[in-house]
């Protein structure tokens, strides 16, 4: 786990902010110093911080990461291959054919309960193919993140998404999602697609005192996707109405983040995804 700091001295550090606004951090082995003076900046105010740099290759990261492919196939090991800086990220393959759930997640500490409310966050991600369609369908609606809470009546999880559906398998999109028994399925589509073949920057902020999603693709807002309390009135694009009568609603304490390459029909190829520097704060990160 990887927490640089300006003069961290290859040390790495985990930080979570205490109970009176200050930081507590305890550190961890091996970290490189930071490549610019930004990088440091936004570690120095976040409340976690990982570019996999002293994790081993060819395994999962260490904790907090916790794996959450459910043994849908997908593997998850951190690499070597490419990286955004330094020589280490985190590898996602969703094999083709079938269901993959390709996740990382963290639960509770050092992220939560300190972001239960509100979070921004940032990653860098570098994803090789949109999903081909198999057996007929349009497009394939996968997932790279999402923030996960039980919702206020404790009948389900409410799930903030970002991913993408649509033209190519590319066009990015914000998704509401609720477990059962109680049924939604929100989408609002972005005109801005996500690029493939390159580090892309994105980052999101999750407000759950306001039913608030906003999303950003390297530094520029997807205002198409910015959700506050519902999609666009009055239609606010949920597959099922009849629970939450069409409203978006946060949980009233993230508890998850989830990372990684999920997807939610059937692909003819496979995926690779690989993340890098992580960063997870209680204002906006903006991009390296």
């Amino acid at each position: 786990m990887v927490r640089p700091m300006a003069h961290a001295m290859n040390r790495s550090f985990v930080c979570l902010f205490a109970s009176l606004g200050l930081f507590a951090c305890s550190t961890h082995v091996n970290a490189p110093a930071p490549s610019n003076d930004a990088s440091a900046q936004a570690c120095d105010q976040a409340l976690f911080c990982d570019s996999f740099e002293d994790d081993t290759v060819g395994q999962l990261p260490a904790a907090p990461w916790r794996e959450e492919t459910y043994r849908s196939g997908a593997v998850i090991e951190v690499s070597e291959e490419r990286a955004f800086s330094g020589s280490h990220s985190l590898h996602v393959l969703a094999p083709a054919n079938a269901r993959r759930r390709g996740y990382v997640a963290i639960h509770g500490e050092p992220v939560f309960p300190a972001a239960n409310r509100s979070m921004f966050g940032r990653a860098m991600f570098w994803l090789d193919a949109a999903p081909i369609a198999a057996n007929g369908a349009k497009s394939v609606h996968w997932t790279l993140l999402q923030g996960e809470g039980r919702s206020a009546d404790d009948r389900n999880n409410a799930i903030y998404r970002l991913g993408g559906e649509l033209d190519s398998g590319l066009r990015l999109k914000a998704n509401y999602e609720t477990t059962p028994p109680v049924r939604s399925d929100c989408r609002r589509h972005s005109a801005r697609r996500l690029p493939l073949a390159r580090w892309t920057c994105v980052e999101w902020h999750f407000d759950g005192a306001r039913n608030e999603m906003q999303y950003w693709i390297d530094g520029e807002e997807l205002a198409d996707i910015h959700v506050v309390d519902r999609g666009d009135a009055p239609d606010s694009n949920c597959a099922h109405q009849e629970d939450l009568h069409g409203e978006w609603l946060a949980p009233p304490a993230f508890q998850s983040l989830y990372m990684g390459f999920e997807r939610y029909d059937v692909s003819s190829n496979d995926q690779n995804l690989w993340i890098d520097d992580v960063v997870i704060s209680p204002r906006r990160v903006s991009c390296p």
